[in-house]
C-alpha cells in the first residue's frame, strides 16, 4: 500500500462520510468542508506524489465539476453535490476519476431508486451518500 493510498484513507473517506451525513441529516453539504476537502486533496497529492502532479490534480478536479453541471443545470444534482464530486476528484488519478465517476452514477441510481421507494419526499436525494460510497470504494479498490 502506498502511502498516498494510506492517506485517501485516513484523510478522505472519513471527510466523504462526513459530507454523507452532513447531506443525509441536513439536505447540505457545507461550503467549508469542501474546500477542506479539495485542499487536502492538493495538499496530499504535493506532499505524497510531488508537486509536478498538482496540474493534474486541478485538471480532475475541474473536469468532474464540468462533467457534472448539466446535471446540476437539469436539476438532477444540487450545487453541493457538484462541488463534492469536484473536490473528491481533486484526489484521483485520470483512471481512478473514471472509476469514481461511474460509480458514483451506479451509486447514485441504486440510492434514488432506494430512497424514493421507501420516502414521500422527492424533493431531495441526499446524493452526498452515493458520493461517499463510490469513495470509499474507489479508495480501496484501486
Amino acid at each position: 500500500m502506498s502511502s498516498y493510498s494510506l492517506v485517501q484513507m485516513v484523510i478522505l473517506c472519513p471527510a466523504a462520510i462526513a459530507a454523507a451525513v452532513f447531506d443525509w441529516r441536513s439536505r447540505r453539504i457545507p461550503n467549508a468542508l469542501v474546500v477542506a476537502i479539495a485542499l487536502g486533496g492538493f495538499a496530499a497529492v504535493a506532499l505524497t506524489l510531488g508537486s509536478s502532479r498538482l496540474p493534474l490534480a486541478l485538471g480532475t478536479g475541474v473536469a468532474a465539476g464540468a462533467a457534472c453541471t448539466p446535471l446540476y443545470v437539469l436539476r438532477g444534482l444540487g450545487a453541493g453535490d457538484v462541488k463534492l464530486i469536484a473536490a473528491t476528484s481533486v484526489w484521483w488519478s485520470l483512471s481512478q476519476l473514471l472509476v469514481a465517476l461511474v460509480a458514483i452514477a451506479l451509486c447514485g441510481a441504486l440510492l434514488a431508486i432506494g430512497y424514493l421507494s421507501f420516502s414521500r419526499d422527492t424533493s431531495h436525494v441526499p446524493y452526498g451518500m452515493a458520493i461517499a460510497a463510490s469513495t470509499v470504494g474507489t479508495v480501496f479498490l484501486s
